[in-house]
């Protein structure tokens, strides 16, 4: 499977990115490196005194860590999966589809990431984002993003991480009323190609990725185990791995929690530092709500 990092066409959709909220991120960090995760720590806004985040870089996509409390809900309890990202090469055109839609979508705003080689200097990634209010999504908070192509946070070499997973591909929403949530996050998404999956719920089909929403018991009741703890937000996320065989001997030799689902699936229990659960697989086929 080609996993080469490219950004989207002018048409084109793809998952690029949760967030996660922590009380600390110094902890955070220290967990997610024993989990094999080699990790980038980054500066937003240097000269503005920005906040401090983390980020995961993988082929496609990344996992970014922050304290930032823009992400959180008031309801929320943190450690907490608060937000996801889709990426597009039209952010202008998508802001204002957004608004013809019926979301309410906030003035685009430049990020500027400083991230952290391997000998330690910075260096500068640049993108722009289109968020939505609050209010628009009471599950998570959502945005598009572009990157710089000249300036992006995959510019030199990436490190390879020491658990074989490469790149992120699903966003589980757990919802109160899958029905009424998957119309609203089709239109967020610009796509009407909804599937929908048995009693699990539905699966929206982006041109990198899915958006899967569902109850987090039906999912529960699909897997035959009862992994999922939250019932509303972001309850999961799904990332493939260059060799499952490698990064279950790895979780393995580490003695960290993970459940196999089947075969060509398993569940990685993140440290309560970071919160959340990963489903892992070799390929796409093997997530649940792909078949």
């Amino acid at each position: 499977m080609n996993l080469e990092r490219h950004p989207p066409s002018k048409e084109e959709i793809f998952v690029d990115h949760i967030t996660h909220v922590v009380e600390d991120l110094d902890a955070a960090n220290a967990e997610l490196i024993k989990y094999g995760f080699k990790t980038s720590k980054t500066i937003d806004n240097l000269q503005k005194g920005g906040s401090l985040s983390i980020e995961i870089i993988l082929d496609q996509g990344f996992i970014k860590i922050t304290k930032s409390p823009d992400y959180l809900f008031s309801h929320k309890d943190t450690p907490s999966i608060s937000s996801l990202a889709l990426e597009t090469n039209n952010l202008e055109g998508t802001q204002g589809r957004l608004t013809l839609s019926g979301f309410h979508p906030l003035p685009l705003a430049e990020e500027i990431f400083w991230k952290t080689n391997s000998a330690g200097d910075f260096i500068k990634a640049d993108a722009s984002v289109c968020k939505l209010r609050k209010s628009d999504m009471a599950e998570a908070y959502a945005e598009y993003i572009f990157h710089d192509p000249e300036n992006s946070l995959w510019q030199g070499s990436n490190p390879s991480h020491d658990n074989s997973i490469q790149a992120l591909r699903d966003i589980v929403v757990g919802v109160n009323d899958p029905d009424e949530a998957a119309g609203r996050y089709s239109w967020f998404a610009n796509k009407g190609s909804l599937k929908k999956i048995g009693d699990l719920g539905w699966r929206i089909t982006l041109d990198r990725g899915n958006l899967v929403i569902c109850q987090s018991s039906a999912l529960d009741t699909l897997m035959n185990a009862q992994i999922l703890k939250k019932t509303t937000g972001i309850i999961a996320y799904s990332v493939l791995s260059k060799s499952l065989e490698a990064t279950v001997e790895f979780f393995k030799n580490k003695q960290l929690n993970i459940k196999k689902i089947h075969e060509s699936l398993i569940v990685l229990y993140l440290p309560e530092s970071v919160g959340g659960c990963v489903f892992i697989g070799e390929k796409e086929s093997a997530f649940p709500w792909n078949n």
